[in-house]
């Protein structure tokens, strides 16, 4: 009974895994089909249950030629002729990958001596005697790229990667000259070159038009030269290659926003925040828009969000006082904008701010000093002229308070306020 069962599992387990044959026909199969990944993975299964068969081993070293895995093909294809040394395919085959080995050794010593166009002669050569194989292409990239020959270089990694799409060192050659040429525009950028900043990006794009940071830093600098259509453009191409791009999004609400088409503006920012929900910056765009639409209990929500997600974001409790404000939530103003000025003591509007509310909530004394604050950043800001009267009036400090009003005066959009109260004072009020 025992010898019964053994016999039925190996007759089960050889008609499972088939003959030597069946396996080079399913490898031949996945080859036919142009993937090798799964012709490499079919040899390595079956040559764990024939080790002795000359043509797996043949087949296998072909499948491994094609993945440019040259040393592994050298030993399918010697073992092949150990099988069976009368099969002259095999041994020609063998001489052919000899031949492109030592090829590439010469060609590598030629540029390692430092003769690099010797070295290009060498691998150009190559590239035609051994048309089929990405390796040479990608060599020959790489002598290129030394070179600063990137054209060149870019035309050789694409067309090993055509070859071989399956080694992901060709795209990453391709990827690398496209990000040294986005680094050189970054260069550019910093020194306000803007003109050959955009011309980096561009190549990049050119070199790897699914490298979406080129996109987006191209469409920055077209933003920073407020060149809006273009910026479109380019973040349009950008979230186009992958619509994951929050910062592309942002970037589509500042320019809506700046174009006055708020509704658009908010549309993007919403967008950004669906696609990164930490992104502050959206959070503060977005209440910030919402603020100028009216729509305060929003822009109140959006706001707290960016704090929350940053809890020292200056502007976006300037920002979210200002809202409380509007609200009549005077305490919670005061509470956000000394926040923000102690975060960031250099933002004049937000100490005038300050002064406002200190004004409505008769703390005239930190009123004025609120409003000097922002006057010693900057000077002559009539807003900030205008609290300081209010403060200096509610003081008693007629003088003070008719010199600040006439000072507030010379701002046109101020004048007829100031005016009204330079009359009352003179009346005595």
């Amino acid at each position: 009974m025992q010898n019964y069962i053994l016999f039925f599992l190996i007759i089960g387990f050889t008609n499972l895994f088939g003959t030597a044959e069946d396996h080079i026909s399913l490898i031949q199969s996945s080859i036919d089909n142009g993937d090798y990944l799964a012709a490499n993975e079919k040899f390595e299964t079956a040559i764990t249950e024939y080790d002795g068969n000359a043509g797996l081993y043949f087949i296998g070293g072909t499948v491994a030629v094609k993945l440019d895995k040259l040393d592994d093909a050298n030993k399918h294809f010697i073992k092949a002729i150990e099988l069976d040394n009368k099969n002259e395919d095999y041994r020609l085959e063998q001489e052919k990958l000899s031949e492109l080995k030592n090829g590439m050794t010469n060609a590598r010593k030629t540029y390692d001596s430092g003769r690099i166009d010797d070295a290009i002669i060498d691998y150009e050569k190559l590239t035609t005697t051994f048309s089929n194989n990405a390796i040479v292409f990608y060599n020959l990239g790489r002598v290129y790229k030394v070179n600063e020959e990137y054209d060149l270089a870019i035309k050789n990694y694409k067309k090993a990667k055509e070859i071989n799409p399956f080694e992901n060192k060709y795209s990453l050659a391709i990827t690398a000259i496209a990000q040294e040429m986005a680094k050189a525009g970054d260069t550019e950028y910093r020194r306000q070159e803007f003109d050959s900043a955009i011309e980096n990006y561009k190549n990049a794009i050119q070199y790897s038009p699914d490298y979406t940071t080129a996109y987006f830093k191209l469409a920055r600098t077209y933003f920073k030269m407020k060149d809006y259509e273009n910026t479109k453009i380019y973040l349009e191409q950008n979230l186009a290659v992958d619509p994951n791009q929050e910062q592309s999004e942002k970037m589509l609400g500042d320019i809506y926003r700046g174009t006055g088409e708020s509704e658009k503006a908010i549309e993007h920012y919403n967008l950004a925040i669906s696609i990164n929900g930490n992104y502050h910056q959206a959070y503060y765009s977005l209440g910030t828009t919402l603020l100028l639409n009216g729509d305060l209990e929003n822009a109140q929500i959006a706001l707290k969000s960016a704090i929350q997600l940053d809890s020292n974001y200056a502007k976006a409790y300037g920002a979210l006082g200002t809202v409380e404000q509007e609200l009549g939530e005077i305490d919670s103003a005061i509470n956000n904008f000394i926040q923000s000025t102690n975060l960031d003591g250099k933002s004049y509007k937000i100490h005038y701010r300050l002064a406002s509310v200190y004004n409505i909530q008769k703390q005239h004394e930190n009123a004025k000093k609120s409003a000097k604050e922002c006057l010693n950043i900057k000077r002559n800001y009539a807003p900030a002229y205008f609290e300081l009267g209010i403060s200096e009036k509610a003081l008693g400090n007629k003088v003070a308070a008719t010199d600040a009003f006439e000072k507030a005066k010379k701002d046109k959009n101020w004048r007829k306020s100031a005016q009204f109260e330079l009359d009352m004072l003179s009346k005595g009020f």
